[in-house]
């Protein structure tokens, strides 16, 4: 394994001081910061979309799960299968917002480079209308054409932009377990 493969321990409670931005870039501030996945049934906690290179002319992120520090999964074998599978199939997130606004995104899954047809996955991410400043988004995944709706979540920003709790950040300590594992970044 090599040290791009290599897993850290952390610990949720002080996610604001190793899940931080470690280069510049062009990233709305809606977008900055850790958000809780929360609701997620899958064994994966947290998301950050630092350190990626924001195309503000086509309103599109490539979010890379695999990517050093970009998620966290569970300290459980549920979570490391989950993590090795997203480092094997090289797993990324295309996020395409509809307008300037960054209301309303739709979300393109990659596996290998390789886009997951709409037909059989097709996500959407769009801010709470009552809370535009990006701190709540609501995800909906629509599987075969919509005719099952699993795995939906709410994502909660739980560091702003600053590196400050948010009041999302208690409540989701009290939700998940506070062990995580991330992939670790290269020194």
């Amino acid at each position: 394994m090599t040290e791009s493969e290599s897993i850290d321990k952390k610990r949720l409670d002080d996610i604001a001081t190793w899940m931080i931005s470690v280069k510049p870039t062009n990233l709305p501030s809606v977008l900055k910061g850790v958000f809780f996945m929360d609701g997620n049934p899958l064994p994966d906690v947290c998301m950050t979309m630092y350190n990626l290179e924001w195309d503000s002319q086509n309103r599109t992120l490539f979010l890379p799960v695999f990517g050093p520090r970009q998620w966290t999964f569970h300290d459980s074998i549920a979570g490391l299968i989950l993590l090795r599978s997203a480092q094997l199939t090289q797993f990324t997130y295309k996020i395409e917002f509809e307008d300037d606004t960054l209301q309303k995104a739709h979300i393109v899954p990659l596996a290998l480079g390789l886009p997951i047809p709409r037909w059989i996955l097709d996500l959407k991410m769009y801010q709470d209308p009552n809370n535009n400043n990006g701190d709540t988004w609501q995800r909906k995944n629509f599987w075969f054409g919509g005719v099952l709706r699993i795995g939906e979540y709410i994502l909660r920003r739980v560091v702003d932009e600053n590196g400050n709790y948010t009041p999302a950040f208690k409540d989701m300590l009290a939700k998940v377990p506070n062990d995580c594992l991330v992939i670790a970044r290269n020194s």
